[in-house]
């Protein structure tokens, strides 16, 4: 029952925030940071993120891949990093399938679109059922709301440029710069409650490559890093994807009701 328990909290309480893209200048400003009340945005870094967002939003179905790094504070103030794997199909306006692999469990999350979520535990063959929201964004919303906060989830919405620029107090073009061998473009944003970095590729294809949050409302101002591979903005899904065809074995449970965290 305690693989159970980690099973479903796993899934629904993968701590990060959102972020996105960029495009191209040459240096930063010498202090970018300035005061809370001091707005400072380069209208070239609000283009670049459009561009690297407006693929997203149109896309009916998308597909990717996402390796994320967390950061906490543990009880004796040292900052620990834990890391997991997300691999993310949906389809728009109200299916997703995420595959969470991560602290020696897999968890997979079907949302079918009809009203109903299902997370699957493979390993010990446990799942539980509740009640899901209208849409992929309410979704999203609803975790939020809660504390609940998915690395990925701000990639799912098809809002992504109004959650992102929301509250901005600055943001540059860093420029063009590379990570390992490929060739990006590097943006930095700050908000009251965030600092955030995103690396995009340009040209008629923009895409996301990495992103980088730091949380400025908790101890340690503990960072968060999703790492974007596999970009699909036109796969082939059948609705078998969204679906969870229980196993002969799986075991039913109740969701279980935890609040503040992992």
């Amino acid at each position: 029952m305690c693989r159970l328990r980690y099973a479903a909290v796993f899934l629904v309480f993968v701590v990060a925030v959102s972020a996105l893209q960029g495009q191209d200048k040459e240096t930063p400003p010498t202090n970018p940071v300035k005061t809370a009340q001091t707005r400072d945005v380069d209208p070239l870094a609000l283009d670049v993120l459009r561009a690297v967002c407006q693929p997203l939003v149109q896309a009916q179905n998308l597909s990717f891949r996402a390796l994320v790094s967390e950061e906490e504070v543990a009880s004796n103030g040292q900052i620990v990093t834990f890391f997991h794997t997300v691999d993310i199909t949906a389809q728009r306006p109200n299916k997703v399938h995420l595959v969470f692999k991560g602290r020696g469990e897999q968890v997979d999350f079907f949302d079918d679109g009809n009203g109903t979520v299902t997370m699957y535990a493979p390993g010990p063959k446990l799942y539980t059922t509740f009640s899901s929201k209208t849409t992929i964004d309410e979704m999203v919303e609803s975790l939020n709301a809660k504390g609940e906060v998915l690395a990925i989830g701000p990639f799912l919405r098809s809002d992504i440029y109004k959650v992102a620029t929301a509250g901005l107090i600055t943001g540059y073009v860093i420029g063009r710069v590379k990570i390992y061998d490929q060739d990006v473009h590097q943006l930095a944003f700050s908000a009251s409650d965030a600092d955030f970095q995103l690396w995009v590729t340009g040209g008629e294809a923009p895409r996301f490559v990495r992103s980088e949050v730091v949380n400025k409302q908790l101890e340690g101002k503990p960072r968060t890093i999703v790492q974007f591979l596999d970009w699909n903005l036109s796969p082939m899904v059948s609705a078998d994807e969204f679906t969870f065809n229980k196993p002969d074995d799986a075991q039913k449970i109740e969701m279980l009701s935890i609040k503040g965290g992992k």
